[in-house]
């Protein structure tokens, strides 16, 4: 084998290397984006008016099995009760509770940190990534 077809044997194979790289780090990506779409869907739901509070709801759920079908991971059997918390919250939006929404927003940040510091790769971008959204509610 010539020197020049060694060459570009390497060639073609860090080419290779850095293409699965990248892809790996686009499904890291994408799934740190959708757990933030998460965590923007419920900082609405907080701030839903009572008439639109069902259709926040609806679209966190929608969100969630976004974000299970991406990451491949029950998210409803990694974060302890996220279905009575949300249900709480929007109960709690509704009756225009607001000290228990925030405490809602609490449990359901709890709840998500303490599996994200479990887990690695794509699953732990997008936990990440649903505190990053909720960071992003205002406790007021």
């Amino acid at each position: 084998m010539s020197i020049g077809r060694k060459w570009k044997l390497v060639a073609l194979g860090v080419g290779l290397c850095l293409a699965a790289g990248l892809l790996g780090g686009c499904g890291t990506f994408r799934a740190e984006r959708q757990g933030k779409q998460v965590g923007d869907a419920i900082c609405n739901l907080k701030h839903s008016g009572s008439g639109d509070v069902q259709r926040a709801a609806d679209k966190v759920v929608r969100q969630v099995n976004d974000l299970q079908r991406i990451v491949g991971r029950p998210v409803q059997e990694d974060v302890r009760d996220i279905n009575n918390n949300l249900g709480d919250l929007r109960t709690h939006v509704v009756n225009g509770n607001s000290a228990l929404v925030q405490q809602d927003i609490a449990v359901i940040q709890r709840n998500f940190q303490a599996v994200a510091r479990t887990l690695t790769g794509k699953g732990k971008a997008a936990y990440d990534g649903v505190q990053e959204g909720l960071g992003g509610c205002d406790y007021s």
